[in-house]
C-alpha cells in the first residue's frame, strides 16, 4: 500500500532547522544502557496489551478515506510544529496518536469532518506528554492556523484521550537511538552524522502507515543500522549485529530486515552509503 506523500513528506524533511537539531542534542533523548531499553520495551508491551498499537494499514484497506484524514491531520501537525520549533520526537508522537485514534475510533459512516482539529489535538497531547511546560506551544498560537479556539482544541484532546481509554503512554523509535548508536556506530568520525541521519530516516517513516505500525524498537534498530554503516548490510550481517544484543529481547530478524530494506529503499539518495 503506497501513499502519495508529496508536499507533506517534503515539509517533514525540511521543517527542522540546524539550530533545532542542536537544541534537541542539548536536551538529550534516551539513554545508552539496557535498563533504559527494558523500560521502553515494557511501555511498548503495555500499549499492545491495551489494544492501542496501530492497525491502520488493514483499516485503510476497508475505509480508504481514512488515508486522506491522516494526511490532512499530519500536514497540520507539521505546519504548526515547524514554525514553533517543536522537537522531531514530539512531531513523531503526535502522528502516532493520530494513527492510534484512527485505529480505535468507531466508524459510523464513511466520513470524518475534523481532521485539522484532530491534528491539533494530537500535537497538543504529544507536547503535554513529551515537552517541558516552558517548551510547549500556547494553544492561542494554534488559532492562527485554523478557526478553532483553545476550548475546542482542549475538548478534542480530551476526546482523543477518552478514545485511548485514558492511556497516553507513547514510545517512539527516536528514544532507542542513543542506545543503538552506542552499539552499532563504531566509527567515531561518523557518530554525529549517524545521529542526525538516524532521526531523519525515522522521520521519513511518517508517510508509511505500514512502517508506523511496526514496534518503535524495530524501526529504531533498523534506522540506526542503516545510518551507522557506510555499506549496505545483508541479512547475515544484520543477524550478526542483532546477536550481540541481549537474547531475552527476542528480536525478530525478518521484521528488522524487512524494515531495514524498506528504509534503504526510501532513503538511499539521502545517505552516504554504498
Amino acid at each position: 500500500m503506497e501513499e502519495d506523500w508529496g508536499d507533506i513528506f517534503r515539509s517533514i524533511q525540511n521543517f527542522v532547522s540546524p539550530e533545532q537539531e542542536i537544541a534537541e542534542e542539548i536536551r538529550d533523548i534516551g539513554a545508552d544502557n539496557e535498563d533504559y531499553v527494558n523500560r521502553m520495551l515494557g511501555r511498548e508491551n503495555r500499549i499492545a496489551i491495551a489494544g492501542l498499537t496501530s492497525c491502520l494499514p488493514s483499516r485503510i484497506m476497508h475505509h480508504g478515506w481514512l488515508l486522506q484524514v491522516r494526511n490532512t491531520a499530519i500536514d497540520n501537525i507539521v505546519t504548526i510544529g515547524g514554525p514553533f520549533g517543536v522537537r522531531q520526537i514530539t512531531i513523531y508522537a503526535a502522528v502516532t496518536y493520530v494513527d492510534r485514534f484512527l485505529s480505535v475510533m468507531p466508524i459510523k459512516n464513511e466520513r470524518f469532518r475534523i481532521p485539522v482539529l484532530l491534528g491539533m489535538a494530537c500535537l497538543n497531547l504529544a507536547s503535554e506528554v513529551l515537552e517541558r511546560y516552558e517548551h510547549q506551544v500556547d494553544l492561542s498560537e494554534y488559532e492562527k492556523f485554523a478557526d478553532y479556539d483553545e476550548t475546542t482544541i482542549m475538548d478534542m484532546t480530551d476526546h482523543v484521550i477518552h478514545q485511548f481509554g485514558e492511556t497516553v503512554t507513547c514510545v517512539t523509535p527516536i528514544q532507542f537511538t542513543k542506545y543503538f548508536l552506542s552499539r552499532f556506530c563504531r566509527d567515531n568520525t561518523r557518530t554525529e552524522y549517524a545521529r542526525i541521519k538516524t532521526v531523519h530516516v525515522i522521520m521519513s517513516t511518517l508517510g508509511d502507515v505500514r512502517l508506523m505500525s511496526l514496534r518503535p524498537f524495530i524501526v529504531g534498530l533498523a534506522a540506526t543500522l542503516l545510518a551507522s554503516n557506510p555499506n549496505i548490510l545483508n541479512e547475515g550481517q544484520i543477524a550478526t549485529e542483532i546477536s550481540a544484543l541481549p537474547p531475552n529481547w527476542l528480536i525478530p530478524l525478518d521484521e528488522v530486515c524487512s524494515c531495514y530494506n524498506r528504509l534503504l529503499e526510501t532513503n538511499r539518495e539521502r545517505l552516504d552509503i554504498s
